[in-house]
């Protein structure tokens, strides 16, 4: 906050300068635009009040729709992403907006699901659930597996939890039976139990415990689940 003056001034002075100008990949586009997305991530982090966290959705939202290339898209939508309160509606617009601009390509989709995995608003881990049922994912794309999943694993305060550990071994004796290998690359998100304080690491110790006597574990899953139980 102490600096929110000087960064939208920065911010400002350097979306002029983009005006009008083609997209390069040289150097020095490269910077300004990564620079500009710096201070996009940090001047909508100062999200105390209503205000500010209105101001912060229509910058991104702004951001969003001017993007002229997928990086910025992409530093805009994770912005909005974890936008909650009087932000919701634009979160919510730019990731319909997304999903319908990306038109059904892989790629896109992929990032689609990762930043929702990755947002942080209180009820994410209800919405990664949502997006296991959507009609673009499956587990049997391990591509869409590691976006949703493997993301939200990523997602340390909304994964580290006993709820979100059940999750994941939900999805994992699931995904066990179509594809093992994956499966058993993402069990490695509970092994490291013993890191942990006490009651996440007796709750990820419980899911391991669970999918190690699961009645036809692969020997993949069986082989990661098997030596993170051993002390």
């Amino acid at each position: 906050r102490e600096f929110k003056a000087e960064l939208e001034s920065r911010y400002q002075e350097l979306t002029e300068s983009m005006k009008g100008q083609p997209f390069t990949v040289d150097a020095v586009s490269i910077g300004r635009r990564r620079l500009r997305n710096v201070c996009l991530e940090y001047l909508c982090s100062v999200n105390e009040t209503d205000d500010e966290i209105s101001q912060a959705a229509v910058l991104a939202t702004s951001h969003f729709k001017n993007a002229t290339g997928m990086t910025d898209k992409m530093a805009a939508l994770n912005a909005l992403a974890s936008m909650d309160g009087v932000a919701a509606a634009a979160r919510d617009a730019a990731i319909h907006q997304f999903y319908e601009d990306a038109n059904g390509d892989a790629l896109l989709l992929n990032k689609w699901f990762s930043v929702q995995a990755l947002s942080h608003v209180d009820d994410v881990l209800e919405r990664v659930k949502k997006l296991t049922e959507h009609p673009d994912f499956t587990l049997s794309n391990p591509n869409r597996c590691r976006s949703l999943l493997g993301a939200f694993a990523m997602n340390l305060a909304a994964y580290h939890t006993p709820e979100g550990y059940q999750f994941l071994a939900d999805q994992l004796e699931l995904l066990d039976r179509i594809n093992p290998q994956i499966s058993s690359r993402l069990a490695g998100n509970l092994i490291q139990w013993r890191r942990y304080d006490e009651d996440r690491g007796a709750a990820m110790k419980a899911q391991l415990e669970r999918l190690v006597n699961m009645e036809g574990i692969s020997k993949d899953t069986y082989e990661v689940v098997s030596r993170g139980l051993k002390d």
